[in-house]
């Protein structure tokens, strides 16, 4: 049975009406199902989730869009200062096979990253 929300002692007096295409409620409802809430819980749960992640600013351990943007950015930096590494290395003569194979690790993580972020925009 799907679980409803958590009680608040306040309650909740303001609610709102969303209207899904039949495919996109579809999407709704088995993602709810698999997060075992009712759909109106899991709608409810969603996108508190994400509103708390864009007003404190991706905070740790948020995992929506801005999280996800601020771990690309943080990729980003880490690739930069690999590269920075391996050159000079390189240039004092040493070996940059590892180097260059975090590197593409790295580039792996970021590319996964870039496409889920694609998909929040669209």
């Amino acid at each position: 049975m799907a679980r409803r929300r958590a009680y608040v002692s306040s309650g909740r007096s303001h609610s709102l009406k969303v209207k899904f295409s039949v495919e996109e409620f579809q999407e709704v409802a088995a993602a709810a199902a698999a997060a075992e809430l009712a759909v109106a819980a899991y709608v409810g749960e969603t996108v508190l989730r994400d509103a708390r992640a864009v007003t404190d600013g991706g905070t740790e351990g948020e995992a929506g869009r801005v999280g996800l943007a601020r771990i690309q950015r943080e990729l980003f930096a880490a690739r930069t200062a690999l590269v920075a590494a391996a050159t000079a290395l390189e240039g004092a003569g040493g070996s940059t096979a590892e180097c260059a194979a975090a590197v593409a690790r790295l580039d792996e993580l970021a590319g996964e990253i870039h496409g889920r972020l694609r998909r929040w925009r669209s």
